[in-house]
């Protein structure tokens, strides 16, 4: 990965998958996602403060996640890096 804006998109487009492909209709649905995890409070072996790091806190994950998935498909499909924070 090139840098940590194109790492915050995989993990955006990692979570919206189950919902682009028809599994759910909301990507927060999907049981087996890391998502609830990562916005949660309980004890996990995943790196949560770092992953939540590349997004600056959890709000911002939160709101990253917001966004529009097609937004982040094209970003991760195409390596544009722009999926998370938009042109540079």
């Amino acid at each position: 990965m090139s840098d940590d804006r194109y790492f915050a998109a995989l993990v955006i487009y990692i979570h919206h998958n189950p919902q682009k492909h028809g599994f759910v209709a909301d990507f927060r649905d999907w049981p087996y996602s890391s998502y609830h995890t990562l916005v949660s409070a309980r004890p996990t072996r995943l790196q949560r403060d770092l992953v939540l790091a590349w997004f600056g806190d959890v709000n911002s994950f939160l709101v990253a996640h917001e966004r529009d998935p097609g937004e982040m498909y094209n970003a991760v499909d195409d390596d544009t890096n722009e999926g998370l924070a938009g042109p540079t």
